[in-house]
């Protein structure tokens, strides 16, 4: 059963092969190339809080390259096995609670309900925000191992054992290593002891106090990796934390409200999602109300099962504890991001599907096949529409201008959307797309460091350096730590020809984010102005030997063969000449000058 609705998962995501990066895939993949380099000596496992993540990104780079498909397979990969853990927990779950004698569901019926709630999870196309959006893979492994942990904690009640524990707090430690949104699995996994396996306190203390009490202690991993020491501070992309986010954690506290409504809309109304929400989607009113709404449903169910000691406490207080790492009072950037449904949305569909079948079950006998009938349309046309949704999704997310442009259409106030739409049309040449959106963004926020970094790049390529320079002086007052604008400095200074301190200006950018072949060419070219050139034969050969394009890579090695022959130093220069020609063989300039260097060579 698990494996034909893995299959079926996986055939409906297969459409997100067709992707590419998109938006936080760019800084944290693309621009980070040169931090994916090899899995020894083990960097990755200090870089940033999220070691797991890094690793498979690493792992995917060593297999495919900048090949976005092998990141994306990954994803869909991870995806497809925790389609399979639901199968699997939803099954030892009802187990469990029918050895107690809480539900009387046979093996068929059980099988029906895990089915369905697995295909119902998974092919929600909410889930195409973690699926298909490679970097939120953060997400999905978080979520996968813990429930791995939660299987285990289920198995633990029939066949009890050291390596199940061991096994248990080895998949807690690799689930905060993911995201540290997972501080709550050991809370969860409680919950679910509690209400699922043992059915009271004192069985659960008695069988597995060691348990709960080191899987708590598992949360000294967030030592480790940095989490709990970002909480008071907001450095680089972490985006979180009490000081720098731009918001008090009361002040979130509050939006997080209005974020329940926009959460419930998303996953009744897939056409809601967004890339990128922003605080605009939490002003309109009815958000507040539905979310005051929805807030106030949970906790009275919560409390509701707990006096009743009902087993399907677990199913509030897990929607709650899945949303409390990123819908409390620790500020975020984004205050709404589709993503965060990811493992949240199981115990929704959980309930959805217990009221279905207990529906089923207090109908006459007579009447019970014609109601699972209905049942099984119901359900055969929910898992459609939801397919279908996903492809549709699956198709914004390859087509970054479709993407942005519904972001920014459904919200023109919102000026990261503005911005990012404005970067496609960068990217594609489309300069004046991108100066109309950029000067929308402007009139709203004209002091945004972000706007007027993008916004010097359009007055560069329209040949006005001293208007670029003026922006980028405003933008590096806020934003010193930004490669891109000190690189943008550098191309306005060499246009107008102050090429020392282009220089000065590209090796800012470089220290920051080494990696940048472009600007390392472009560090290049400024030292042979200069008559640097030695200089700026290392900077070439740095560049070619980061570089992914076969084409560039031709390029910085014909550009330092040049420096090495009007140096003179012939042999460097047929290696160098040597190397573009491998590179690229059709570079007919590396051909000629590599016979010049070996005729002066002589």
């Amino acid at each position: 059963m698990a494996g034909g609705v893995m299959l079926a998962v996986l055939a409906v995501f297969w459409s997100s092969l067709e992707a590419g990066f998109v938006y936080d895939d760019l800084p944290r993949i693309v621009q980070a190339e040169g931090r994916l380099g090899s899995i020894w000596p083990p960097d990755w496992l200090f870089d940033g809080q999220r070691p797991v993540v890094q690793l498979s990104l690493v792992l995917n780079h060593m297999a495919g390259g900048m090949d976005p498909r092998g990141y994306h397979l990954f994803n869909l990969l991870v995806h497809v096995a925790s389609t399979g853990l639901v199968c699997l927990v939803m099954l030892q779950g009802g187990r469990r609670l029918a050895e107690r004698g809480v539900i009387g569901l046979g093996d068929r019926g059980l099988l029906a309900v895990a089915a369905a709630v697995a295909l119902v999870w998974a092919l929600h196309p909410v889930q195409t925000a973690t699926a298909t959006y490679v970097i939120q893979r953060a997400e999905s492994l978080a979520a996968s191992f813990s429930l791995l942990a939660i299987l285990l904690l289920l198995g633990a009640g029939r066949r009890p054992g050291a390596w199940r524990n061991i096994l248990i707090l080895v998949s807690i430690v690799m689930a905060l290593g993911s995201k540290p949104t997972a501080v709550v699995l050991p809370a969860l996994l409680l919950l679910v002891d509690w209400s699922i396996v043992a059915g009271s306190w004192r069985v659960l203390l008695d069988r597995r106090r060691g348990l709960h009490v080191a899987a708590w202690s598992c949360l000294l991993v967030l030592m480790g990796t940095g989490a709990v020491q970002s909480l008071w501070r907001s450095e680089g992309l972490a985006g979180v934390g009490f000081d720098g986010v731009g918001t008090t954690p009361i002040a979130y506290a509050i939006s997080q409200v209005s974020a329940a409504g926009v959460y419930a809309r998303v996953l009744i109304d897939p056409a809601a999602m967004s890339i990128d929400h922003g605080v605009e989607a939490l002003q309109p009113t009815w958000t507040s109300i539905s979310g005051i709404l929805i807030i106030t449903t949970l906790l009275v169910l919560l409390v509701i099962a707990i006096v009743r000691r009902a087993w399907w406490v677990v199913i509030p207080g897990a929607v709650l504890l899945c949303m409390l790492p990123t819908s409390s009072v620790v500020p975020l950037v984004d205050p709404v991001a589709d993503h965060r449904l990811h493992l949240a949305l199981l115990p929704i569909v959980i309930g959805v599907v217990a009221v279905a079948a207990r529906t089923l079950k207090a109908l006459p006998a007579a009447g019970r096949p014609a109601g699972a009938g209905l049942a099984a349309v119901l359900l055969a046309a929910i898992l459609v529409g939801e397919g279908l949704a996903v492809r549709h999704r699956n198709a914004d997310y390859a087509d970054p201008v479709r993407l942005w442009n519904t972001v920014a259409e459904r919200r023109p106030r919102h000026v990261r959307g503005l911005v990012n739409r404005a970067a496609i049309a960068l990217q594609d040449g489309r300069y004046e797309d991108a100066s109309r959106d950029l000067s929308a963004a402007e009139v709203l926020q004209p002091t945004n460091p972000v706007v007027l970094v993008n916004l010097a790049l359009v007055d560069l390529h329209d040949q006005k350096p001293e208007s670029a320079l003026r922006r980028l002086a405003v933008a590096s007052s806020v934003r010193a730590d930004d490669p891109v604008l000190h690189a943008a400095r550098g191309d306005a200074l060499r246009d107008l020809g102050r090429n020392a301190e282009a220089v000065t200006a590209y090796g800012d950018s470089l220290r920051i984010q080494p990696g940048d072949v472009v600007t390392r060419i472009a560090m290049g070219n400024a030292l042979a102005s200069i008559d640097r050139l030695d200089e700026a034969a290392i900077e070439f050969r740095l560049a070619a030997s980061g570089a992914s394009d076969s084409g560039v890579r031709a390029s910085a090695r014909f550009n330092e063969g040049n420096m090495l022959f009007i140096l003179e130093r012939m042999p460097e220069a047929i290696t160098a000449y040597e190397a573009a020609l491998a590179a690229d063989p059709s570079h007919s300039e590396a051909a000629f000058w590599l016979e010049e260097a070996r005729s002066h060579g002589r």
